[in-house]
């Protein structure tokens, strides 16, 4: 019992530390992540509340996961909608109190540094509990199973067609392009490594405490 608390208190401080990371990604003004570049231009483009427009992107990702899967979509993967919805309560959240706006370009890299670190940490805690998946990370597995290759070339399918996307929108609307830039490539190129430096330093301590591994399965 108390390990089962302790993997759903690890899982839902992931989540907060992700949603932070995302707004933090936000305000840098250097761009996104593709992952959240169409609901940021959305967002840009018709002024409205980013949690809300992340959460119907989310859900948006749900439903096209459930097509490519058709019948192994299992009940237990609708439970990504009401975790998008708490996600998106904290995006608002931080986005209305962390008023955040670097004059310097050096604070905006900052900035940048910052944001990478907390959502790499926040995405790895999450997947590592191995409770309800992002539906972004969930649709990236179900675009590589499809095509016969691992969550990897999925992962990176889903940011390009995400990032071709936004493009379209941002010019189609306002003639130039919102929320690409050098601050895309860096988490792209970034985010991974601090989860893989997260992940050495603290998954199976983690696992351990949420009852996922033994202390004899460590070694």
């Amino acid at each position: 019992m108390k390990e089962q608390l302790n993997r759903a208190v690890i899982y839902f401080f992931g989540l907060i530390v992700l949603a932070l990371g995302i707004v933090l990604n936000t305000k840098t003004l250097l761009g996104v992540s593709p992952i959240i570049s169409i609901p940021y231009n959305v967002c840009q483009i018709g002024h409205f509340n980013l949690g809300i427009t992340v959460f119907i992107f989310y859900s948006f990702c749900v439903l096209v996961e459930a097509v490519i899967k058709g019948k192994n979509f299992k009940i237990y993967d609708l439970l990504q909608i009401p975790m998008s919805l708490v996600t998106s309560m904290f995006i608002n959240f931080f986005d209305q109190y962390l008023n955040l706006q670097p004059d310097t370009v050096a604070g905006k890299f900052l900035l940048l540094i910052a944001a990478v670190l907390v959502t790499g940490i926040g995405a790895a805690t999450m997947v590592n509990m191995k409770l309800i998946p992002n539906p972004a990370d969930a649709l990236a597995a179900a675009i590589g199973e499809k095509i016969h290759r691992d969550m990897g070339l999925g992962k990176n399918i889903f940011d390009f067609t995400c990032f071709c996307i936004a493009l379209v929108i941002g010019f189609a609307f306002t003639g130039h392009i919102i929320g690409i830039g050098i601050g895309t490539l860096f988490v792209v190129i970034f985010t991974g490594r601090v989860i893989a430096v997260y992940n050495y330093l603290l998954k199976v301590k983690m696992q351990v405490a949420a009852g996922l591994l033994t202390q004899e399965e460590m070694f």
